[in-house]
């Protein structure tokens, strides 16, 4: 190994030991003469960290004396690592220690303290917002990452000792058997990427820190992953020793200097660029065009660090189309060149539909180290991604823009555009006398090829020249960027990819990746590391394995056919991130943060969603990362889905009430053109976040059927739908009497509205009106048409005594219309 590989190691491996020391095992014999002189008065555990090396990674024991000594720093590379160690969690050195502090009184509360300081608190449960009330504490089990929800949800309370020793135990184990798995001729570069999703696997729950004050909501693994990106970032800055004294010291000038940035890349277009679609032909195209745009923003990433000449630890985080790196301080110049380039590649490739708007924020040590400063640079920094992103292709000279984006386009003539994406393409090819062009063909290739793939093959390849990558498809764009793309069903296929030369061979949605036919392929290549990826890969698919198309979907369910669209997200996440935290913020932190939405949103949102395809109706994921989501399914089924979701939402975060989210269903025949049902269930959406109480915008809300509610409300609502749909589909109650309610309903919500233009509504207030004696003697003469003591009857007068709470009546419309459209039959939505 090089000097900047052994940093690399020994930063990213410093803390290992302390998952092996806390399963109370011994480290070898090797060690047992160093004492607090060799690595510090709190580093015992670096002990346990430097055996691991020797014993399990032999081919990077150069890095052992560098974390032996992390904590006690005497040359440049351990002291590096004792730097960005210590920028990391924003914390002091000397709070950290590998005993526990001195009982403060005993018994069972210092017992309970103890235990939660050995387990890792969710950092969902960190989060609060002013004003909200403080959340509860949970915590993750000790168990290597998996889908599944005893392994995904937090607990309430911490485990007891015996069994916390017993997690660690198994953790450490585990990993130990993979370590020793991993082909011993693999070089340095695949090592690294299977090591690191190691880590993931199996330190994504283990607190970083050991009895150390509020720092229990770590992860091991991202306290390594940050720590080793913020040390390579240092060495590329060309930092010198006296500076590197300078800041293990906090002296200015050199502690407030910047040398390092963070740098966030944003996607823009994606929605023109998934939705701008007719209905014909919309599914085999959607999952292609959602699964493109996470590699273009994967890619970019990438790009990004072959540019910097940095590894993949310092891609902090890629999902959502955004991406964010730590890197060295890039000049003006080379700012001015990424933007540049970048936007010559997407012109080139995409005829401008999409743009990458890259914004840059200089740090300083103090930045990283104090969570105000931090909150500020973090702020700036997509202060200046929203300015860029409002000046599309501002890097290019007005002349080359000009040429390239308003020269003349297309062909003219007789010749019908795509039927997927109505653009112009003299080579289209027809399918049922319809012409799919090249672009779309190729995103029908990639949803076909990914819809059963359980491998993905990313290879870094030589950047095409923009020029050379304007032929349409999804490949030149990635080729652009310098990545490649292959997928891979089966064994045989998979086998095939040791030939193909470096890369990175990562399984989709298993975060089970060391399988025997993958280590095959990474012992014959010697160039291909392992890692899982979780790419939320969910389509519903008809008998003979085609994707089911969207009229099928919208005729899956009982009632009226329809589509439900589905857009979703959490509620003021930018605040979430930028003030959530408080005086805890720090880069690992965020780290955690943006890790555990994509556990939620890409992880645990695809286990779901294949659930409900197996045993309930079809659920089409077009999208799920960061924190949105974009389904398809029939109408009810959404409305049903969206609940779903919401609550393992609340499981997930336990019920923190910072935390939260909301909902915008559209329901559309199933041959709307997709761009208009997206834009529907955008506004939908924008009118749940518009949900308002007692003057204040608090959303948390779901709009359906043009209807916004709470969710506690959302839920009344479905179950009085549910009973009513099965008074009325057995015949106990006339479909007639829907029509009343709904009738009932209308007027009420005249009535209110009226009032709210008068500004006579008071929160909460029960508006009087004609409505009320309609109700009265309606509901009356229902009842008198039912026997006595049926359940219609019941329902009926359960219906009078309630209808006059506020949230009853100003509902009763939406119930009306819910379930007449549930109850009809081979009729349109």
């Amino acid at each position: 190994m090089d000097s900047f590989e052994t940093l690399l190691v020994a930063s990213l491996l410093h803390d290992l030991g302390k998952l092996w020391q806390r399963t109370g095992q011994r480290h070898s014999d090797r060690y047992a003469a160093y004492g607090p002189s060799d690595y510090g008065p709190n580093g015992a555990h670096a002990k346990w960290s430097a055996d691991a090396i020797e014993r399990w990674l032999p081919q990077w024991r150069a890095a052992a004396d560098a974390i032996l000594r992390h904590h006690q720093p005497a040359d440049r590379l351990a002291r590096l690592v004792a730097l960005a160690d210590r920028l990391s969690a924003a914390e002091r050195d000397d709070a950290e220690t590998d005993q526990p502090p001195a009982p403060p009184g005993g018994g069972a509360l210092w017992a309970a303290t103890r235990l939660g300081q050995r387990q890792l608190r969710s950092i969902f449960t960190r989060l609060q917002l002013a004003g909200a009330p403080a959340p509860a504490p949970a915590y993750w089990p000790l168990a290597p990452l998996a889908l599944a929800p005893e392994v995904l949800f937090p607990n309430a309370s911490p485990v007891e000792e015996a069994s916390e020793r017993q997690g660690y135990e198994a953790l450490w184990q585990r990993l130990v058997e993979d370590l020793e798995a991993i082909p011993p001729t693999l070089d340095f570069d695949a090592r690294l990427t299977t090591v690191l999703h190691l880590l993931q696997r199996y330190t994504w729950c283990v607190p970083s820190a050991y009895y150390r004050q509020n720092v229990a909501d770590i992860s091991l693994y991202d306290h390594l992953r940050t720590t080793a990106a913020i040390a390579a970032a240092l060495d590329r800055s060309g930092l010198d020793d006296e500076a590197l004294a300078a800041l293990l010291a906090h002296r200015s000038p050199d502690w407030d200097t910047p040398r390092l940035a963070l740098l966030a890349a944003d996607v823009t277009g994606i929605q023109r660029f998934l939705y701008t679609l007719t209905a014909a032909r919309a599914a085999r195209s959607l999952r292609g065009r959602s699964f493109f745009l996470q590699l273009v923003t994967e890619a970019v990433g990438r790009w990004l660090l072959r540019r910097l000449d940095l590894p993949l630890v310092n891609l902090l985080y890629a999902g959502g189309g955004r991406c964010y790196l730590l890197t060295q301080l890039p000049s003006d110049d080379q700012l001015a060149a990424l933007r540049r380039d970048l936007d010559r590649i997407l012109l080139a490739t995409t005829d401008g539909e999409l743009y990458l708007a890259l914004a840059c924020r200089p740090l300083a040590c103090a930045d990283l180290a104090e969570p105000e400063r931090f909150r500020a640079a973090w702020n700036a920094l997509h202060a200046a991604l929203q300015e860029a992103k409002a000046r599309k292709f501002a890097a290019l000279d007005p002349a080359e823009l000009a040429d390239r984006l308003f020269a003349p386009r297309g062909i003219g003539g007789p010749e019908p555009p795509c039927a997927i994406c109505r653009r112009e393409d003299p080579r289209a090819r027809r399918e049922d006398d319809a012409p799919i062009c090249r672009r779309c063909d190729s995103l029908i290739d990639l949803g076909t090829a990914l819809r059963r793939a359980r491998w993905l093959f990313l290879r870094e390849v030589q950047p095409l020249s923009p020029d050379d990558a304007a032929s349409p498809s999804y490949r030149t764009t990635l080729q652009a960027l310098g990545l490649e793309l292959h997928l891979a069903e089966t064994d045989d296929e998979l086998r095939a990819f040791a030939q193909r030369g470096p890369g990175t061979l990562l399984r989709i949605d298993d975060t089970d990746f060391l399988t025997g036919p993958a280590l095959d392929v990474a012992e014959a290549s010697g160039s291909i590391g392992l890692g899982f990826a979780l790419l939320a890969n969910v389509v519903p698919l008809d008998p003979d394995g085609s994707v089911t198309e969207f009229a099928t979907i919208a005729a899956a369910g009982a009632g009226a056919s329809g589509l439900g669209i589905l857009r979703m997200d959490v509620d003021d996440l930018g605040r979430l991130f930028a003030e959530g935290l408080g005086q805890h913020l720090s880069l690992s932190r965020l780290a955690s943060l943006s890790s555990g939405l994509r556990l939620f949103f890409e992880g645990w949102l695809a286990e779901l969603a294949r659930h409900w395809n197996r045993t309930k109706r079809p659920v089409y994921l077009v999208y799920a990362g960061g924190d949105d989501v974009f389904a398809v399914g029939h109408w009810q089924s959404m409305a049903s889905f969206a609940r779903t979701v919401r609550g393992d939402f609340d499981r997930f975060t336990l019920g923190n009430p910072s935390l939260h989210l909301s909902a915008g269903i559209a329901v559309v025949p199933e041959h709307a053109p997709l761009y208009q049902a997206a834009e529907d269930a955008r506004e939908a959406l924008e009118a749940a976040k518009l949900r308002s109480e007692d003057g204040r915008v608090v959303k948390n809300a779901v709009t359906f059927l043009g209807r916004t509610l709470d969710w506690s409300c959302f839920d009344a609502v479905a179950t009085r739908v549910e009973q009513l749909a099965s008074l009325v589909a057995r015949g106990e109650l006339p479909r007639s009497f829907l029509h009343g309610l709904a009738a009932i309903g209308r007027l009420y919500e005249a009535a209110r509205d009226e009032a709210q233009r008068r500004g006579t509504l008071r929160p909460g207030q029960l508006v009087y009106g004609r409505w009320l004696w309609l109700a009265a003697y309606f509901l009356a003469r229902a009842a008198e048409r039912l026997p006595d003591g049926s359940a219609a009857r019941e329902w009926t007068d359960r219906l009078r005594d309630e209808i006059r709470h506020p949230d009853v009546i100003a509902t009763l419309w939406l119930t009306a219309r819910w379930t007449e459209l549930a109850t009809r039959k081979e009729e349109s939505a």
